[in-house]
Formats: structure tokens, C-alpha cells, sequence
């Protein structure tokens, strides 16, 4: 049995820095690896769909607040090898809960097994329970509680075939959840989805960006909390590390000081419209809910009758695809897109989410550029074009995965 609360820096003589997993998603690591470092990291090295670092409490605090393609934060406390679900409880009550959390304290347990040994992850999660609860009931006769909507501690119990691994959550609720995203939005595309998406097309602040099927408005609204320069977290006020032991409050709000003090808003030129009513209203309750309702010029209308005001920048599409929002005639829909891009838009980079790859091919341009990605368990293609006078010629590129 392993503890990894802490591991060693290169020098033997520097205190212990804590090991964290980020986890983002696929095809978004390096973006995530240069974030980190910015922010403060140490140690960092890329993983499958995450990041490991060091790290000490305030480089916490900053990643909580401003990582952008980060979906959670995990701290690994505990590694062993079980063979079996006893040998899982059996090691895990052995271990000093005690060190992260009381009787008093509630949790839950969030788990991913990718095992043939255990082969039922909710057996497993509940035998990680009773190892926790048995331990605490042993020594004190008390016994935590489960609370699984707002824990005070949230677990996370990862194995792959007979190695386990037990972390603490550091956010709490996902990272990717901003707080703009308003009730009842259709099919909206995940926030770190989009933030890693904008950062694929080569958007950054600065750069005029145009999002003519805003829908619910991720991407404008992603967009402008990047150019904005505060944190993206930065009006949340509820992260699990705040339960754990050792939390410095004053430290917290230092940091947030920091933070603002170091704000570098960049100006930029920001344009979202549908042609949908509700879709402008989803998208204005997300800006003024971020108060980023000056930051995005905002209004109602059709994508194929609409000029740009800027003679370069970024367009983006997020157009109807899949069960929940089909398109009545795909092929002759994307086959507008490709003339309305020919026509209104050359100078530009252009690029289209879907899950609908042939529909996408009748766009009858070069493409420049395609990312294999999912939006949520709906598997989708990123598929970016450089739009030039004239152009109209089709020329696939290797596909990369995101």
C-alpha cells in the first residue's frame, strides 16, 4: 500500500508537494500542460486525457480558479493492488481517514473501473463505502454520512485491472460547469469542449470571432471570459478543498487578490446571432449572469444572410446534428454553408462541429484541418477551412484526434 499524498521535489532537502491529476479531455493534454505551467505547476507531465503536477496550495487555488480545459482536479491520498472487492475494502479500512476528513464528515464516491477482476464498478464503490464508514465506526463508534448532491469530501475510486486508486476531488462539482449555462438549453456544447475547440482553430484573444449558430452561446461566452482576463471560476464561491484539512482561507483569498490585481482584459471583437428568439435569450442570460454583457455584440440573425464587420477573424458553427436536433436535408443544408462561406466570408478561418461527417464533405471546400472529438457520448468531427477567393477545390487532411 502507497500513500501519495505527498511526493518528494528533486532537491531531498525541499519540503513535499502534493501530486495532482487534471483530467480534460482527449486531444486537449497540451493545451492543459502550458496552462498549468503558466499557473504555476511543477513537475508537469501529460497523460492520457488529463496532466499530472506538483503543486502547493496556492498553484491549487489558481488551477481551481482559472484552467480553462480542466474538467476536475484530483489528488491521489492512496495506491495498492487488490485482487478481489475484500482485498479493496480490507486495505482501504486500513488506511488513516482520519488525516483528510472526521466522523462528522460527509462524502461520496464518484468511480471509474476499466478491470476484468472487478467487473461491477458500483460493487466496488460500495465496498470503498464501508471501508470508510467500518473505519471511523471501529475507532469512534461514529460514522460519516453520504451525501452525494454536496459532500464535504468528494472520493474518487479509479482502477485499472488490479491496481486502485483513491484521490480526493479538489473542485468538488466539475470545473467545466461555469455557472452560465441556463436551464432548459438544447443540446449546448460542454464549456472545456468548446474553450479546447476555439484553442484548435488557433482563436485567441484578440482575433475577431464569429459565432452565427450561438444556440445557448458556449462559444462566445467561453470566448469572452478568455479575453475578459479574470479567472473563469472566478464568481464561484464553493470548492471541496475548502472542507479539507489544512485549508488556509487567508492564503485563499490572497491569491484572489493576486489574481485581480494581475488582470489583463484584451479587446476583442466578439459577434454571436441565431436566428432563433430563445437561442439570443439562453445566450444573453449566460453574458449577463458572467457580467460579460458588453463584451459580445448580440442579435438575431439568419448565418446565410449574414456579413461580417471585421474583413478577417474566426468563424464558428455549432449547427443542429444528431437524434435530439436533426437537420430535415443535411447534404443540401451544408451544401449552403460552403457557398455562403465562398461568398461572405473569404479572408477568414471557418469551422464546423457536427457528428454528421458526410453532410459536412457537400461544404465543397479544402478542408484545412479535421479533430476527431466528442460531445458528450456523441462522437463529432472539428473540421476547419481557410477561406480564400475562389476556392472551392476538396482535399482531406490526416484526421487528429481531440
Amino acid at each position: 500500500m502507497n500513500s501519495e499524498s505527498e511526493i518528494r521535489s528533486d532537491h531531498s532537502d525541499a519540503p513535499a508537494l502534493p501530486l495532482y491529476f487534471v483530467k480534460t479531455l482527449a486531444g486537449f493534454e497540451g493545451f492543459l500542460e502550458k496552462e498549468l505551467i503558466s499557473l504555476g505547476g511543477m513537475q508537469v507531465e501529460q497523460a492520457k486525457r488529463g496532466v499530472e503536477f506538483q503543486a502547493d496550495m496556492a498553484t491549487l487555488f489558481r488551477v481551481c480558479l482559472c484552467s480553462r480545459f480542466a474538467l476536475t482536479v484530483l489528488r491521489p491520498v492512496l495506491t495498492f493492488d487488490a485482487q478481489n472487492p475484500d482485498a479493496l475494502y480490507d486495505e482501504a479500512k486500513r488506511w488513516d481517514w482520519g488525516a483528510i476528513m472526521t466522523a462528522q464528515s460527509s462524502f461520496a464516491i464518484d468511480v471509474t473501473v476499466h478491470s476484468g477482476v472487478f467487473t461491477h464498478s458500483q460493487f466496488a464503490m460500495l465496498r470503498l463505502k464501508d471501508a470508510v464508514v467500518d473505519h471511523f465506526r471501529e475507532f469512534s463508534g461514529l460514522r460519516p454520512g453520504i451525501n452525494r448532491e454536496d459532500p464535504d469530501l468528494r472520493i474518487h475510486l479509479h482502477i485499472a485491472h488490479t491496481t486502485v486508486t483513491i484521490s480526493l476531488d479538489a473542485a468538488g462539482r466539475p470545473l467545466s460547469r461555469r455557472g452560465y449555462r441556463p436551464a432548459g438549453a438544447k443540446a449546448p456544447l460542454n464549456e472545456v469542449l468548446a474553450a479546447g475547440l476555439l484553442a484548435h482553430a488557433g482563436w485567441k484573444p484578440g482575433i475577431p470571432l464569429y459565432d452565427p449558430m450561438c444556440g445557448s452561446g458556449t462559444f462566445s461566452v467561453e470566448a469572452a471570459l478568455w479575453a475578459d482576463g479574470f479567472p473563469i471560476q472566478w464568481h464561484r464561491r464553493k470548492f471541496a478543498f475548502m472542507d479539507w484539512r489544512g485549508y488556509d482561507e487567508d492564503e485563499w483569498w490572497s491569491v484572489r487578490d493576486e489574481l485581480k490585481e494581475s488582470r489583463e482584459p484584451i479587446e476583442t471583437q466578439i459577434f454571436a446571432s441565431d436566428r432563433d428568439f430563445a437561442a439570443i435569450s439562453q445566450t444573453r442570460q449566460a453574458l449577463t449572469t458572467m457580467e460579460l454583457e458588453d463584451q459580445v455584440e448580440l442579435g438575431r440573425s439568419d448565418f446565410f444572410r449574414l456579413k461580417p464587420q471585421t474583413d478577417e477573424g474566426i468563424v464558428v458553427l455549432n449547427p443542429p446534428y444528431g437524434e435530439r436536433m436533426p437537420l430535415e436535408d443535411a447534404p443540401a443544408f451544408y451544401g449552403k454553408v460552403g457557398d455562403a462561406f465562398k461568398s461572405n466570408w473569404p479572408g477568414f478561418s471557418a469551422w464546423i462541429i457536427s457528428s454528421d461527417v458526410e453532410g459536412m464533405k457537400q461544404v465543397g471546400l479544402k478542408i484545412k484541418r479535421r479533430i476527431k472529438c466528442f460531445n458528450g457520448a456523441m462522437e463529432c468531427r472539428w473540421m476547419g477551412w481557410d477561406l480564400y477567393e475562389g476556392t472551392g477545390e476538396k482535399a482531406p487532411e490526416p484526421e487528429t484526434k481531440a
